[in-house]
């Protein structure tokens, strides 16, 4: 009687258990259902295994080995970095009382800035003894994120062309410049876009840098001023403007006496006593007041308010002011 041809599910079976080399030959024809000799015939159809011979790389991965090297790393890029959180800053000759103005949300760049202004205040800037600058963020328009057409329309100067005009002008101001903060429209849309930001770069080259909430110690002749500043703080409300830098001093930093946020269009001046200390929180407007995204979602009425503080050098005591004509007028007096 001739033998049954194997199937060919069986044959596969028998090879696979004998490309293992784990189970013998008897075994395997007792697992499958056929004999030893089937088994044997299988073998020696099955084509020779290949020989190969490399020198595979192995890798060995020391966890403490990439801390170290971590750590350096860590040295290197704080030794690079031209940012800060902590600041200490001495204005003026301490003889007299200086006078620190906000200034952001400046949207050079866009249809819809008063140029004129920028013009007159900038005049201000460089002639007014004693007066230094808060730069509050957005300072160009960058219309980068591609959220909207008539956004990006909107600009009168290319991305290339604003950070020009904006190194051009923080050339003139910069020794006015008490420092300078992190911002949503330049900074945070070229980080989003590339991971990096050339306008970051070109702040924290010209002045004390903050790329996030910074704390400046100021120093004011005999008196020392503690500062919270940042484009913008967590919390707001529609009823106050300065409830961000409120909520951050209060929260967050019982130390600060000052906060300062740009962002909002919106000028605020708080002056209030929280826990038995003096504290003063303020907010900045813009330049940009033809903003057809604020004139549709928010308002009609922009003003172009800059508040101001007049810190003391003689005495403990930080006044609030509208303008710069007013802190100046205060000043005067105080002579």
């Amino acid at each position: 009687m001739s033998t049954p041809s194997l199937s060919l599910d069986k044959e596969l079976a028998v090879a696979g258990h004998l490309r293992t080399g784990k189970l013998s030959q008897e075994k395997i024809a007792r697992m499958c259902g056929v004999s030893r000799g089937t088994v044997s015939n299988v073998k020696k159809r099955m084509p020779a295994e290949p020989v190969l011979q490399s020198d595979k790389a192995v890798g060995d991965f020391n966890w403490q080995e990439w801390s170290e090297w971590v750590k350096d790393g860590q040295k290197l890029r704080k030794k690079a970095s031209s940012s800060q959180t902590h600041a200490k800053i001495t204005l003026g000759d301490g003889t007299k009382p200086v006078i620190l103005a906000m200034l952001g949300d400046l949207h050079l760049g866009s249809w819809g800035v008063d140029y004129e202004k920028l013009e007159t205040i900038t005049a201000e800037i460089k002639q007014t003894a004693g007066l230094y600058i808060a730069l509050m963020g957005d300072l160009v328009e960058m219309a980068i994120k591609m959220r909207s057409v008539l956004e990006v329309v909107g600009q009168v100067l290319t991305p290339e062309q604003q950070l020009q005009f904006l190194e051009s002008w923080i050339e003139e101001i910069a020794p006015k410049v008490a420092f300078s903060v992190w911002c949503n429209h330049a900074v945070e849309r070229e980080e989003k876009a590339s991971g990096i930001s050339s306008v970051k770069n070109l702040l924290n080259k010209r002045s004390v840098y903050f790329n996030g909430i910074g704390h400046a110690d100021i120093t004011v002749g005999e008196q020392l001023y503690k500062i919270a500043a940042s484009h913008k703080f967590r919390g707001g409300s529609v009823f106050d403007a300065t409830a961000g830098p409120k909520r951050y001093m209060r929260l967050e930093a019982h130390d600060r006496e000052i906060a300062l946020q740009g962002d909002l269009h919106r000028p605020g001046i708080s002056s209030y006593v929280e826990g038995g200390e003096h504290k003063v929180a303020m907010t900045s407007s813009t330049l940009q007041l033809a903003s057809s995204y604020a004139q549709r979602y928010f308002s009609l009425k922009t003003w172009p308010v800059f508040p101001c503080l007049v810190l003391r050098h003689d005495r403990h005591e930080k006044i609030p002011f509208w303008s710069l004509q007013d802190a100046l007028a205060y000043v005067d007096g105080a002579k």
